[in-house]
């Protein structure tokens, strides 16, 4: 019995975790690999060569949390690395600038730095389960935040832009693939510092996507709104409103090819570029391929409309471009002809009978002619047998 309560007695065995050292991007970064750490284990050792440490990377490993003994540890630490390690929890300490921490469970954030004394520039969370980052509001000095991914985060589907008012020199925004059907600026946010905002992968819809909301926002130059539900875009208002546009990213949604062509043609006049990511893509079944991007036809079943053959050479007829496919104008009614004069009423050309349709008719009356023959012929004979 002793024995066995010996056993259920919660041991905490100290565990001790080495890195080597190698060289990133003109950076020596302490790597630890393999790492299996549990928030409830105690008396972990962090070894790591003598010197200075400044950048520290986990790969292939899983922790529940980062770890206090190692953030104390390395009291000069710049950069952090935790990606695809099962965190469910983030400590950003004091000092830190750069933390990337994409595909994780992570559901909570506990922010050391404090406003007006924050470090962090960079942090990378994109792809985990966060529902509200109201505590990196006084990341003060963050140019770089990606949330994409974070599914739980919109609130009924909705981003505000006030969300970020915290972060004056933001310049790189990245909320894609959340699950996004409604983007708004209710308190006229303009994060002077933003250059690039990434909103592709969302469910952005024409009637719930409103680019004055963008017009705050002074120094965007990159807008990505690929792969949205998009049927139509303000684009006199965007440029209108946000002049300093450089590029639009607007592959995967839902134009019409003419209204497509429309938008493309606005952009480029205005010195706006429109990069195609992936050109060779296939279009939806439905969808056709204009300009490298897929759009809806214009006219249901794709391709050009087959133009209308007129019955009559001689009279002119220019086709109404609103006229739904497969219909034409009437022979019944009189044609529009559109002239210096504007547009005025001709006659009704008439029909020109097929020579096909003449020959049936020679051919029924000699037909008709020879059975009569044929009927006077016998009631002759049977007249002439009663007699």
């Amino acid at each position: 019995l002793l024995y066995t309560f010996l056993l259920l007695l919660p041991f905490n065995v100290a565990e001790q975790f080495e890195c080597t050292m190698e060289k990133r991007d003109d950076e020596n970064v302490c790597v630890y690999r393999n790492v299996v750490y549990r928030s409830k284990m105690t008396d972990t050792t962090w070894k790591a060569p003598a010197g200075k440490i400044q950048h520290v990377a986990f790969e292939d490993s899983s922790l529940e949390t980062t770890p206090n003994e190692l953030l104390n540890g390395f009291p000069d630490l710049r950069s952090l690395s935790v990606p695809n390690a099962n965190l469910t929890s983030l400590i950003i300490p004091p000092g830190l600038e750069r933390l990337y921490a994409s595909n994780n469970r992570i559901n909570r954030i506990t922010v050391k730095q404090t406003r007006g004394n924050t470090k962090l520039t960079e942090l990378m969370l994109d792809s985990n389960n966060l529902a509200d980052v109201s505590n990196l509001t006084q990341l003060e000095n963050l140019e770089i935040l990606n949330l994409s991914g974070n599914k739980e985060l919109p609130n009924d589907g909705t981003i505000d832009l006030g969300l970020f008012s915290g972060m004056p020199k933001l310049r790189h925004l990245t909320l894609s693939d959340m699950g996004i059907f409604y983007l708004e600026n209710e308190k006229h946010v303009s994060l002077p510092q933003l250059e690039l905002l990434d909103l592709s992968n969302n469910h952005l819809l024409t009637s719930n996507f409103d680019v004055k909301v963008l017009a705050p926002l002074k120094s965007l130059q990159y807008l990505w709104l690929g792969y949205n539900q998009l049927k139509d875009l303000n684009v006199l208002q965007l440029t209108k409103g946000n002049p300093q546009l450089k590029q639009i990213y607007l592959e995967g949604n839902h134009f019409k090819c003419d209204q497509q062509r429309l938008i493309l043609d606005h952009l480029h006049k205005t010195g706006i570029e429109t990069p195609v990511t992936n050109k060779e893509s296939r279009c939806l079944l439905g969808f056709d391929k204009n300009d490298d991007m897929c759009c809806i036809p214009t006219m249901p079943g794709g391709g050009p409309q087959t133009p209308v053959t007129l019955p009559h050479p001689d009279v002119a007829h220019e086709e109404d471009d609103h006229m739904p496919y497969g219909t034409s104008t009437s022979s019944s009614e009189p044609l529009l002809v559109s002239g210096k004069e504007g547009m005025k009423r001709t006659t009704t050309p008439t029909p020109i009978v097929p020579k096909w349709n003449e020959s049936k008719n020679e051919a029924t009356t000699v037909m008709l002619a020879f059975l009569v023959a044929i009927a006077t012929t016998l009631l002759v004979a049977v007249a002439q047998q009663k007699h």
